[in-house]
């Protein structure tokens, strides 16, 4: 890029010899930082590859070289995968164009490579280029039926069937069509291959022995039978990012982010299942604690897939965990390829003796035999770890097991029957075996987060004490655990760099569920719906593969309620429906899924149908109490608010606190919508309810439409101050940036703009520390108040479009205000569009703060200014019949409803 230019973009507003100064500046910095000299040029600067190389560069040099197979290497997945620039649209446009540019190459690159292996006859490269191409377009049958052949070719029809199976679900759930008949054919073709193929030998020799626990004297490994061929591939990615300049130079900071990873396509996915204990014949038996201990030893190997112990717990059957074959059922519901098992004894001469069998699940057949032995059942797990690590040529992990988990037999023991008392829906045991599992040992990491989380559903308050001693000690727990309490802890405290502890964990253990399911949750909280959908998709995939068993607790199930509130929130909700119903089929008998269901057809004004599964939610567990609060939700979206004063009325005596306050919360909503706000007020006044947040924040809001801001500003001011208060930045961040924006509003409605500004200041800086994607965003709404103030209509149009995370469920106010001034540019039809998702979104939550009938009567006018009589009138009759017995206030806006409406009729 030129000098002239860059000056040009960089320093727009700084005279030509300061921007020439900042720019010489900046290259020194650059050149003290990186120890050479970065930007070569005289008019027109670049990079020097020699020194900032990039794996992009690298791409574009194999396939202008002509060497596909280069390029296909250098390729390991999406163009700046999990990075994002906050607040700049034009950086995402920039990216999502490089990012389908990239994936088009390496399809060419791919293809390209395809055609060579066909003339050269190297099925292994094949394999490779086809895979790339199944996971660039998985939805494509030639491309699935030319993998399937690749496959085959190499002798791996099993898995060929496997991505067959996987293929055709795809192709009926994004397509709702049959998979290519040319891929069915080839499949049933490869199913009577494998019914009519002979049996593998069975006979194994005697094992040999890993003799010392030491890694570094163990012996070479003789197999029991023929070892599977494994097929490693690494993958380097090299990823140089230069803050403000993108990719021509860097003026702030230089991030280089280097990622060494075994592709963990060809190898097996394990399972450690029982190991038979012949040491120890009484009612202590420890083989469970071994198997756990194993397998959380071996999942420290970079590279192997271990299923975690605790979910082959979670898929066995409740009280069936001790059963024979129990293990080996939850193995194959894991969707494990092999299984570990084996018996301890002791060793001749003194010491302990593991001997282990690495068993296909499909047919039986011993892989490999291991024996290993040690003085304690640490260090054997320690030789196991190095004899697996080694027969798979992968690298031994750091440290011994002891030292990332506990050196106590008996804290382990305590912590594994914990473990399965929380897996088999003992919440309130599996919180005393934890506790007990830390009195042994005060620093095991994964007992503490374990209490936290068994604990926090059956004792009084969240332990969160367990929570915070979990994530001090998460440094000393294996990469799998570690990640996982990092992730769910900085998830549930809301802390921004939740995403990167989770997106480690689903691309390090991607057949866990886990870490699908929490970086899920995450992608939803920063408001990257796409994302958060992908995540949900694959776990609850992975779940469903492993099979509905009927238990209390569904865990594909609770993947779909998430990824259906995710459709709500991405304002898709024949997307929602089809997950409701999905998720029905899981659990005909509970009504859970039901009322999720209700919430989609809620949204669609589906009445009759939202009727329905009322009745059959509540005739399926008939008195729960939660109904009535339904229905009332429900009563005041239809717009029938007569019936939620009977129902509320009635519910303001229920046994239940909950119940009650309830239907105080939605019965105030409900008076709102109808401009009858004095009515709101006595009824917040009403003393036999506790005074709290929710109070505060429902009377802030009534004193504000009433006009009352002096009263509404000391009621937000007093909720900043509750925020404060809390321990954790980002629940702080996000409680104090949100009630500072309500405060602004207020003072803005007052005209008090130069407060305004100062609060739209702090709001973005202490967003920022917030992991929940509206808070960094609310500042651009109070600087939009600001400038449609000033009739700056189109600048504040941008700033509205830059605070908006969701169009229904992220803060209805930002499309109200964004309509009005859409409307007093004469940007009709763009008015309509912002408005009719918040009708959508429900009615209170981050929606609270703006009346549906006010909704109403701005949609009124949009569609009046547009000309669409018909869709106006709708909204004013709406308007009128709500504000019917209103304050008189709102009497002269009902009445311009009315006579728009009898101009109309004449």
């Amino acid at each position: 890029m030129s000098r002239e230019r860059l000056l040009g973009i960089l320093w727009p507003d700084s005279d030509q010899e300061r921007a020439r100064h900042s720019l010489s500046q900046t290259i020194y910095s650059l050149r003290r930082d990186l120890g050479g000299d970065p930007v070569v040029g005289g008019t027109d600067l670049k990079l020097d590859p020699r020194v900032a190389s990039s794996d992009v560069g690298d791409f574009h040099s194999a396939l202008a070289a002509g060497d596909p197979s280069r390029a296909l290497d250098l390729y390991t997945g999406p163009f700046l995968e999990g990075f994002f620039l906050a607040e700049a649209p034009e950086f995402e446009r920039w990216q999502e164009d490089e990012r389908t540019r990239l994936a088009k190459a390496v399809t060419v690159a791919a293809e390209a490579v395809v055609k060579e292996t066909a003339k050269t006859g190297d099925p292994s490269r094949a394999e490779v280029a086809w895979r790339r191409l199944a996971s660039l377009d998985p939805l494509s049958g030639r491309i699935a039926l030319g993998y399937m052949t690749s496959l085959a070719a190499i002798g791996d029809r099993a898995r060929a069937l496997a991505f067959a199976r996987e293929h055709e679900g795809l192709v009926r759930r994004d397509l709702d069509a049959p998979p290519d008949p040319e891929v069915t054919r080839f499949a049933e073709k490869l199913r009577r291959e494998l019914r009519s193929a002979p049996p593998a030998p069975t006979s194994a020799a005697e094992p040999a022995s890993v003799e010392p626990a030491s890694v570094a004297a163990r012996k070479p490994l003789e197999p029991l039978a023929q070892p599977e061929l494994l097929h490693v591939v690494a993958s380097r990615r090299r990823w140089l990012w230069f803050a403000a300049a993108a990719v021509l130079i860097g003026i702030a900071a230089t991030y280089l982010t280097i990622r060494v990873s075994n592709h963990p396509a060809s190898l097996p996915l394990l399972a450690v299942g029982r190991i038979h204990d012949a040491i120890v014949r009484d009612t202590a038996d420890q083989s469970g604690v071994l198997t756990d201990m194993l397998a959380t030893s071996f999942g420290r190997v970079r590279g192997l897939q271990v299923v975690a112990n605790s979910r082959l717990f979670e898929l066995m059957r409740p009280g069936s965990d001790t059963a024979r074959g129990a293990f080996l059922e939850a193995a194959r519901r894991a969707q494990a390829s092999q299984i570990l098992e084996g018996e301890l004894s002791y060793a001749p001469g003194g010491g302990l003796q593991l001997e282990l069998r690495r068993i296909d699940l499909r047919t039986g057949v011993v892989r490999q035999g291991y024996r290993v032995r040690a003085l304690d059942r640490f260090a054997l797990v320690d030789s196991a770890t190095a004899a697996i690590a080694g027969d798979f040529a992968l690298p031994l992990p750091a440290g011994t097991f002891a030292e990332l988990s506990t050196s106590s037999p008996l804290a382990y023991r305590l912590y594994e029957e914990g473990l399965r008392s929380y897996y088999q829906y003992d919440g309130a045991g599996a919180y005393r075996l934890m506790l007990e599992a830390l009195k042994e040992d005060s620093n095991f990491a994964s007992a503490a987060y374990y209490a936290w989380l068994s604990g926090s559903r059956e004792v009084a308050g969240p332990p969160a004490k367990y929570l915070q001693l979990a994530v001090r000690l998460a440094p000393r727990a294996p990469d799998r655990e570690r990640l996982w309490i990092l992730g769910t802890a900085g998830s549930a405290w809301e802390d921004p760099a939740a995403v990167f502890f989770a997106e480690s964990l689903a691309i390090r253990f991607p057949a866990d569920p886990n870490g699908q399911f929490l970086l899920g949750g995450i992608k939803s909280q920063l408001g990257d719906y796409a994302g958060a959908v992908i995540a949900l998709n694959r776990a609850v995939a992975i779940d469903s593969t492993a099979g509905f068993m009927g238990a209390e607790t569904c865990r594909a199930c609770e993947g779909l309620s998430r990824l259906s509130q995710v459709y709500i929130a991405w304002d898709s909700l024949p997307a929602s429906e089809r997950t409701g119903r999905r998720w029905i089929r899981l659990q005909p008998r509970s009504p859970v899924p039901h009322m999720n269901l209700i919430d989609a057809l809620e949204r669609q004004e589906r009445w009759n149908e939202v009727d329905a599964e009322l009745r059959t939610a509540d005739s399926l567990e008939p008195g729960r109490h939660n109904f009535r609060t339904q229905r009332l939700y429900h009563l005041v979206r239809r717009g029938d608010y007569d019936g939620v004063a009977r129902e509320a009325a009635a519910a303001l005596y229920d046994p239940s606190q909950v119940a009650r306050l309830d239907a105080r919360w939605l019965w105030v909503i409900a008076l709102r919508n109808q401009g009858r706000l004095r009515e709101a007020t006595e009824l917040l006044r009403q003393r036999s309810f506790p005074v709290d947040d929710s109070l505060l924040q429902a009377k802030a809001t009534v004193d504000f439409e009433s006009g009352r801001w002096a009263a509404a500003i000391a009621d937000y001011a007093a909720l900043v101050a509750a925020n404060q208060r809390s321990d954790l930045p980002g629940h702080r961040a996000r409680g104090v940036s949100w009630n500072l924006t309500l405060e602004g509003t207020v003072r803005a409605a007052a005209g008090d703009t130069g407060m305004v500004r100062r609060i739209a200041d702090s709001v973005e800086v202490i967003g920022r520390r917030s992991l929940f994607g509206r808070s960094s965003r609310l500042h651009h709404f109070l600087r939009g108040l600001l400038l449609a103030k000033q009739g700056r209509h189109a600048e504040a149009v941008d700033a509205y479009q830059r605070a908006i995370i969701s169009w229904s469920e992220g803060f209805t106010r930002i499309n109200f205000e964004l309509a009005r001034s859409l409307l007093a540019l004469g940007r009709n039809a763009e008015a309509i569009a912002a408005l009719q998702p918040a009708l959508r979104g429900a009615i209170d939550a981050s929606n609270l703060y703006l009346t549906r009938t006010e909704l109403h009567e701005l949609l009124a006018q949009a569609f009046a200014a547009a000309g669409s009589r018909d869709s106006a009138a709708a909204h004013y009759r709406a308007v009128v019949r709500a504000w019917e017995r209103a304050d008189s206030q709102f009497e002269s806006r009902r009445q311009a409803a009315r006579d728009w409406l009898a101009r109309a009729a004449r």
